[in-house]
C-alpha cells in the first residue's frame, strides 16, 4: 500500500452491488412518516446510503462534539442533545450513547468493559479499540432516529466522515457490511490514521476507513504521525496517540525508520522488552520492568539485545479455565512463580482463555501482570469467533521470529487451518531456519499444537502430514521444539527431534500420574552458548 501524506480513503467493498448517492438515481426516494421509515420497502443499505432524505440537517449533539459536526456539515443546525425529542439525528459521545439507551438491545451498539474501555458490538461480536464508529437508523414511537456514535471521538468522526461521503456521492455502502433487523439498519466502521483522535483526517495524517464485515483489518507496521512515515520492524504499532507511538516488541531487536524525515520529535513507548538485556539509545527512560520510552528526532534507531552467551527462558501454556471466564488459580500461582524466576523472557504456548469471548479476555487481562516480556504462540481456544480480532488487538501478528544469543525463536500459528501449516508458512519457516543456520544459531520452534503426542495411543497433535513435514525440517536444522495443547508437562525426543510440551498451565490435566507429566507447572530452559538446552520441569501446586 502506498504511503501518502494528507488523507486517503480506502473503502473495503466486497459486494458487486453498492448503494450510495451515486447509485440510487431513478430509485424511490427514502421517505418517512410519523411512524417512521418502512424499512421493508428498501434493500439493505438504502436507508443509510440515502440517510439525508428522511432527515433534515438538525443534529442533536453531545457536549464537546458540536465543532466536529460543524466540520463535516457546516450548514447544519446544531442543538444540544438535551433538546432531542425522540426523532432526528443524534450525535453521541460513547458515554452518552450508552446512557441514552437508544441502541440497547439493538444488533449494533457501543458498550463499556474494563479494562478495554469503550467497545463496539455487532451481531454477537465484540470489538475493542478507540477507532470504531457506529451509524444506525431506527424507528421510535416519535418517528425515525439516526444514531451517530463510536468508541471515541475518532470513532464518532469516522461516522460523520462516512455520512458526508455518502451524501456527497464520494462513498457507497457495502450491502454485505450492513446490519439489518426489522426496522433497524446500521454499519460498523473502523478508521486508521486519526492518530490525534480529533475525529478529523488532518493533512499530516494518512486516513483509511473500512466498513467492517467479519474479519477486522489491522495495520501493524507503519503509521503517518505528524507527516512522518513511521515504519517498525521487530514489533508492531499498538496505538498512536498524538506524537506518542506505542510499540509492542516481538523480540529483542526493534527498529524504527522514518521515510523523508522532517525532524519532528516523536516519543516511542516500547512495551514487552527486557531493559536489562537491551542496548538502549541515549536518553531512553525505563518506565518499568518491560517498558521503555524514547523521545527523538532521529530518522531511525534500533533497540537491540546485548551480547548474551547463556540465559534462561520460562515456558508454559494452556492456562485457560475448564469453562467460564475466571483464570484458574493455579495459573496465577504459576505466573507468580515465573515472575520470581531469573529469566530473559517467557514463552506462552497458547490457550489463554476458554473460547475467546471478550468477557474471558477481560478477566485474563485484569490479572495479566508480568515482569518479563511474554511471547505467545496462539492457541485454538482463544483463536475463534471474536477472539481472533481480540488476539490481534492485544498481541499482534501470530507468525514472527527473533534472535537472542545463539538461538533463533520462530513462532507460528498452526491452529486455524485444521492444525495444518500452509505452504506459505512452510516456505517462511524454511527461510527462518536458513537465517538461523547462516548466523550459527540453533532454531527454537514454538507452536501451540505439537507434532507428536508422547502418551500411549495419544493423538492430540497437529495434522499428521504437517507434523511429518515439521519434524523433517526440525531434524534437518537441529531445531528444538516448544509446544503446548496436550495438558501435560513433558520433555523428551521423537524421531531425533528434541522438544518440550508445556500444557500444564492451568487447564484440566490429561493424565493424573506426575511421572507421566500429570502436574501443573512450567519448563525452565537454560540456553547454553554451545546450542545445548537444559530442561527442568518445575511443578507448581
Amino acid at each position: 500500500m502506498k504511503r501518502l501524506l494528507g488523507f486517503v480513503l480506502i473503502l473495503v467493498v466486497l459486494s458487486a452491488g453498492c448503494i450510495g448517492s451515486g447509485s440510487n438515481k431513478g430509485s424511490a426516494t427514502l421517505t418517512s412518516t410519523a411512524t417512521g421509515i418502512d424499512f421493508s420497502r428498501y434493500p439493505a443499505g438504502k436507508v443509510i446510503g440515502t440517510w439525508w432524505e428522511p432527515f433534515n440537517e438538525t443534529f442533536y449533539v453531545s457536549e464537546g462534539y458540536a465543532d466536529l459536526v460543524k466540520h463535516y456539515f457546516p450548514d447544519a443546525k446544531v442543538e444540544p442533545v438535551s433538546a432531542f425529542k425522540g426523532s432526528g439525528i443524534v450525535v453521541l459521545s460513547p458515554g452518552d450513547a450508552i446512557k441514552s439507551g437508544l441502541l440497547f438491545g439493538k444488533p449494533l451498539q457501543v458498550q463499556e468493559l474494563e479494562p478495554f474501555g469503550y467497545i463496539a458490538y455487532k451481531q454477537g461480536t465484540h470489538l475493542p479499540g478507540p477507532w470504531l464508529g457506529v451509524v444506525a437508523v431506527m424507528n421510535s414511537e416519535n418517528g425515525p432516529i439516526m444514531v451517530v456514535t463510536g468508541t471515541s471521538r475518532a470513532g464518532v468522526g469516522a461516522s460523520l466522515y462516512f455520512m458526508k461521503g455518502l451524501k456527497d456521492g464520494m462513498l457507497s455502502v457495502d450491502r454485505n457490511a450492513v446490519v439489518r433487523s426489522k426496522s433497524f439498519e446500521g454499519a460498523l466502521l473502523k478508521e486508521f490514521g486519526d492518530v490525534n483522535f480529533n475525529g478529523i483526517p488532518d493533512d499530516d495524517e494518512y486516513y483509511e476507513l473500512h466498513q467492517l464485515l467479519f474479519d477486522e483489518p489491522f495495520n501493524y507496521y507503519w503509521r503517518v504521525v505528524k507527516g512522518e512515515n513511521v515504519t517498525v520492524s521487530g514489533g508492531f504499532i499498538r496505538l498512536v496517540n498524538g506524537t506518542r507511538v506505542y510499540i509492542r516488541a516481538l523480540g529483542f531487536n526493534v527498529t524504527v525508520k522514518i521515510e523523508n524525515p522532517k525532524g519532528i520529535p516523536l516519543t516511542y513507548v516500547i512495551e514487552n522488552v527486557n531493559p536489562a538485556l537491551m542496548v538502549l539509545p541515549d536518553g531512553t527512560k525505563i518506565l518499568d520492568n518491560t517498558t521503555i520510552e524514547l523521545t527523538t528526532e532521529e530518522p531511525s534507531f534500533s533497540i537491540v539485545a546485548k551480547d548474551v552467551s547463556d540465559y534462561k527462558v520460562l515456558a508454559f501454556g494452556d492456562h485457560r479455565p475448564a469453562s467460564g471466564e475466571k483464570p484458574p488459580e493455579v495459573f496465577l500461582k504459576i505466573m507468580e512463580e515465573i515472575n520470581r524466576e531469573d529469566g530473559a523472557f517467557v514463552i506462552d504456548g497458547g490457550d489463554l482463555v476458554y473460547s475467546g469471548t471478550i468477557y474471558q479476555w477481560a478477566e485474563l487481562m485484569k490479572v495479566w501482570h508480568w515482569n518479563k516480556p511474554v511471547f505467545i504462540a496462539v492457541g485454538n481456544h482463544e483463536y475463534q469467533g471474536e477472539g481472533v480480532g481480540i488476539f490481534h488487538y492485544l498481541f499482534g501478528p501470530t507468525d514472527y521470529a527473533f534472535s537472542l544469543g545463539n538461538y533463533r525463536y520462530i513462532f507460528a500459528n498452526n491452529v486455524n487451518n485444521g492444525y495444518r501449516l500452509t505452504e506459505d508458512q512452510i516456505a517462511w519457516l524454511k527461510e527462518q531456519l536458513e537465517i538461523a543456520r547462516e548466523r550459527g544459531e540453533r532454531p527454537v520452534i514454538v507452536m501451540h499444537a505439537p507434532p507428536y503426542d508422547p502418551r500411549p495411543s495419544g493423538d492430540h497433535t497437529m495434522d499428521p502430514n504437517s507434523a511429518e513435514r515439521l519434524l523433517d525440517l526440525m531434524k534437518e536444522y537441529n531445531a528444538f521444539g516448544v509446544f503446548s495443547h496436550i495438558h501435560i508437562n513433558w520433555y523428551g525426543e521423537h524421531e531425533g527431534v528434541e522438544m518440550v510440551i508445556t500444557g500444564g498451565g492451568g487447564a484440566p490435566l490429561y493424565v493424573t500420574d506426575p511421572d507421566e507429566g500429570g502436574f501443573y507447572g512450567y519448563a525452565l530452559l537454560s540456553m547454553e552458548p554451545n546450542g545445548k538446552i537444559e530442561v527442568e520441569l518445575v511443578r507448581v501446586e
